[in-house]
């Protein structure tokens, strides 16, 4: 076996079922840096400190690992090592060459084997690749990625759902700019809405009042849920409504004051989807509880209506035994 030979990236290549060769004298000058087939950014492409390293122990008479080029000879891996040759003068360099990868299949070979030659990747270079796969129409398998790359599987989630988001928000004429101050967390959370007319208000609202990523998964998953698209579009006119005085302060280059009832306002919201069977439909062991938990539920609410009558300005809004007929419950609802 020759020296420079690595069984590392070959069960790589294999796993992988990528067609190679080993060849133990490629010409230097043969070898292309070719832009869109490696992961890692060109500023941090062969470090100067870790070329002239290599250089050193090379002229020393060290053996490194065999660069990975493509068949075209374009470079997929092992920058530092061929710039180190290239400092020494040397002519050829041992390389695995390998047949019919695409720029795509190079980036993610990449990606696994800068994490076991020279330097692992920034989570910045570890995106790019992510996002450009995402913008070719792949599936990325995060757990494998994880492997590879030491990122949280549930991070790199999050980075594929934000950038499924952005190119939907593209696609619905929302502007880049706007979006720009979007958490990864928010876009992730709006990217589940079922229709696009909720995404687009979801994805508004979240702009103009800056709900938190919690909020919005909450609003979105009660849109999903709603029996139609009216009663889809309705939650979020509702989540608008209760944060009015926020998008204002906003607009206004204020930063909104964050009130308790933003949380309760959302659980009161879907409560009121809810018939009176629908709440009774509890399992007999749980029943108890829920009794309970009702009963309190109902002490709260009665003493907050008592003390919004003395404290809020509700001359001409309707009693509450006539909010509790049927003739008015429709009220309550779009309330």
């Amino acid at each position: 076996m020759h020296p420079a030979a690595s069984a590392q990236t070959e069960s790589k290549l294999a796993a992988r079922h990528v067609r190679y060769v080993f060849e133990p004298n490629l010409a230097i000058h043969q070898i292309r840096d070719v832009e869109g087939n490696q992961v890692r950014l060109s500023e941090h492409r062969a470090p100067k400190a870790m070329v002239d390293r290599y250089a050193e122990q090379m002229r020393a008479g060290a053996i490194f690992p065999a660069i990975v080029v493509s068949d075209r000879f374009e470079i997929v891996d092992g920058n530092s090592r061929w710039m180190a040759c290239r400092r020494n003068k040397s002519e050829t360099i041992a390389a695995y060459i390998c047949s019919d990868i695409s720029a795509l299949q190079a980036r993610s070979l990449s990606v696994e084997l800068n994490q076991t030659h020279g330097l692992s990747m920034t989570d910045e270079e570890i995106r790019a690749f992510v996002t450009g796969a995402v913008d070719e129409g792949q599936v990325l398998d995060t757990k494998a990625y994880s492997r590879m790359t030491g990122v949280k599987a549930s991070r790199l989630a999050r980075w594929v759902a934000a950038e499924h988001f952005a190119l939907r928000a593209a696609r619905d004429g929302l502007a880049t700019e706007q979006l720009k101050d979007l958490a990864d967390s928010a876009r992730a959370a709006l990217n589940v809405a079922k229709l696009e007319t909720v995404f687009v208000q979801a994805t508004t609202l979240a702009m103009d009042a800056r709900v938190p990523a919690a909020h919005l998964r909450r609003i979105i998953t009660e849109a999903n849920a709603a029996p139609s698209e009216a009663e889809a579009i309705e939650v979020v006119t509702r989540a608008r409504a209760a944060r009015s005085e926020d998008i204002k302060a906003i607009a206004s280059g204020f930063k909104s004051t964050p009130r308790k009832s933003k949380g309760s306002a959302l659980h009161i919201s879907g409560l009121l989807r809810f018939e009176v069977d629908d709440l009774l439909d509890v399992s007999p062991n749980k029943q108890a509880e829920m009794f309970t938990r009702m009963s309190r539920l109902r002490g709260l609410l009665d003493g907050a209506l008592t003390q919004a009558r003395v404290d809020w300005n509700l001359d001409d809004f309707p009693s509450t035994e006539q909010l509790d007929s049927p003739q008015s419950r429709d009220l309550t609802h779009v309330r």
